[in-house]
């Protein structure tokens, strides 16, 4: 298992002041199991959020931030991490083997 930091959206969805709502985001460990990683992709969404100051002080804005789908036991779930898809593929893949295109 390889730890992450996660960023949580603790927004307060209200239906009724869906567009009022203050968005509000925290940082937390995520610890993944390489062998349910389904997808990874870059999150451009939240490069901005943090370019806009959305996201508080505790990151510099030179960070980037992945999406990471997992399966697990037949439920997709997605988190998003700090960290490049480059650098985030790279910790995850540790089979050196590499695919072959054909």
């Amino acid at each position: 298992m390889i730890k992450f930091i996660e960023v949580i959206n603790e927004t307060n969805f209200n239906s009724r002041l869906e567009r009022t709502a203050v968005p509000h985001f925290s940082l937390g460990e995520l610890w993944i199991n390489e062998d349910s990683v389904v997808k990874i992709r870059n999150a451009p969404g939240y490069k901005q959020l943090l370019l806009d100051g959305v996201m508080g002080e505790e990151l510099n804005a030179d960070h980037s931030f992945t999406s990471i789908t997992l399966n697990n036991c037949g439920v997709m779930e997605t988190h998003i991490v700090v960290g490049a898809p480059d650098t985030v593929a790279a910790r995850l893949n540790r089979d050196s083997r590499t695919l072959l295109k054909g």
